[in-house]
């Protein structure tokens, strides 16, 4: 009579133990490769995003300039609707000319900036509490500028760009200094 071996048990005590290593590594691994560290960015002055509000007989979204929202101060709505008489707070926007150019500028609601671009990536640095807060809780204002032909003045090889930035910055500037 010829004996055989029974595999039965070896086969399932290589199993487990197949199981047990599949697991630690399974275990091992999952917490790098399934959530990854989302790094933000500070915005020390401003910073230009492209796609942001769609103006007629452009395929393109404006360039925006994005800057932090300080609220300590008065909503930048009524900031701009108080400086320039524009009169409403909503839908801002009004004319304006730089250097002899007339240009048209126009301020994103805080649900357009949402809409348009993703503020996830970017740092808050003037967080307040609700005592403190005077202003909007919007965390990012959102500007863009526009000729009389409707040509997106930030966007780059723009004419108009480095006169756009200065103006859009010494208005940022002012309101900070209120």
């Amino acid at each position: 009579m010829i004996k055989l071996f029974h595999v039965e048990l070896y086969r399932k005590s290589l199993f487990n133990k197949g199981f047990f290593v599949f697991i630690f590594v399974l275990i091992a691994i999952l917490p790098t490769s399934c959530i990854k560290p989302q790094h933000t960015v500070e915005i020390q002055d401003y910073t230009l995003l492209s796609n942001g509000k769609q103006i007629l007989g452009k395929e393109q979204g404006l360039t925006a300039f994005i800057f932090e929202n300080n609220p300590r101060k008065i909503p930048f709505q009524q900031f701009l609707a108080d400086k320039y008489g524009v009169g409403s707070y909503n839908d801002v926007s009004y004319n304006v000319t730089i250097d002899g150019h007339p240009l048209k500028v126009y301020l994103y609601e805080n649900a357009e900036v949402e809409k348009y671009f993703n503020t996830s990536q970017f740092m808050v640095t003037m967080q307040e509490t609700e005592d403190n807060i005077k202003g909007s809780n919007a965390e990012f204002l959102a500007l863009s500028v526009v000729t009389e032909s409707n040509e997106d003045c930030l966007t780059d090889g723009s004419l108009y760009q480095r006169v756009a930035i200065a103006y859009l910055k010494s208005l940022k500037d002012e309101y900070y200094n209120l």
